[in-house]
C-alpha cells in the first residue's frame, strides 16, 4: 500500500494537468501535514488545502485575510488603486491575491520533505496549478464570521475569466484572478491578478 508521501510524489512527477489532480494534491498535502502535526508551521498552505475542501470557508485564517480585505474596502470604494493603498495594507493583499504565501509554503513543504517541485515537468508550472487551484476554490466563498461586528464586508470570493489565446502572444492562455468582495449591504468590489501560461508549455528536463 503506497503511503501518502509516496502517492504526492508520484502525482507531481508526473505533473498536474487537471482540476481534479489539483485537488488531489491538496487533498494529500494536507493529509501529510496532520500526520507531520506541521499545520501551525504552514499557516497559509494548510489555509489553502482547507479552502480546496470546503465549500465555504470561515476558520482563524480566514478572519485573518478578510480584516486586511475589509481594511481595504474603504479605500477600494472610494477609487483608490491597490497599488496606492496604505503599504501594510495593500502589500499583504497583493501578496495573498497573487497567493505568495501560498507558493512560498508549498515550495518549502516539498522540499522539506524530499518531493518534486510544482515546475518539474513544466516551466510554468506554478502559474498553470495556480489556475487550475483558483478552479477548485472558485464560487467557494471566505465568510466573516457574525462576531466581527464592525466589518464592512460580509465575504470574499474568488472567480477565474480566461481571455483567448492568440499568436501574437505566442499562445499563452492569458487568466485573471478576481477576488470579489462582497458588503453587508450587498455592493460588490474586486482585487484581480492577471496571469498566462503557454498552451505548449516547454518541459523541464
Amino acid at each position: 500500500m503506497m503511503t501518502v508521501r509516496a502517492k504526492l510524489e508520484l502525482l507531481l512527477a508526473t505533473g498536474i494537468t487537471t482540476e481534479a489532480q489539483a485537488l488531489q494534491l491538496m487533498v494529500l498535502v494536507r493529509k501529510l501535514l496532520e500526520q507531520q502535526q506541521a499545520k501551525k508551521q504552514y499557516e497559509y498552505l494548510t489555509f489553502h488545502c482547507d479552502w480546496a475542501l470546503h465549500s465555504k470557508l470561515e476558520g482563524t485564517t480566514t478572519q485573518k485575510i478578510l480584516k486586511l480585505f475589509d481594511a481595504a474596502n474603504g479605500f477600494l470604494k472610494a477609487g483608490v488603486e491597490l497599488h496606492d493603498l496604505p503599504l501594510h495594507i495593500g502589500g499583504e493583499i497583493t501578496r495573498i491575491s497573487k497567493m505568495k504565501y501560498f507558493e512560498d509554503e508549498l515550495e518549502e513543504f516539498l522540499k522539506a520533505n524530499g518531493l518534486p517541485g510544482i515546475d518539474t515537468t513544466r516551466s510554468d508550472g506554478w502559474i498553470h496549478f495556480e489556475h487550475l487551484y483558483a478552479k477548485v476554490v472558485e464560487d467557494s466563498p471566505l465568510v466573516m464570521t457574525a462576531k466581527y461586528t464592525t466589518a464592512s464586508i460580509a465575504s470574499v470570493t474568488l472567480n477565474v475569466d480566461f481571455a483567448k489565446a492568440s499568436k501574437q502572444d505566442g499562445g499563452d492562455m492569458w487568466f485573471k484572478v478576481r477576488w470579489i468582495i462582497e458588503d453587508k449591504n450587498g455592493m460588490t468590489g474586486e482585487v484581480f491578478v492577471l496571469n498566462s501560461f503557454a498552451l505548449n508549455p516547454v518541459e523541464e528536463t
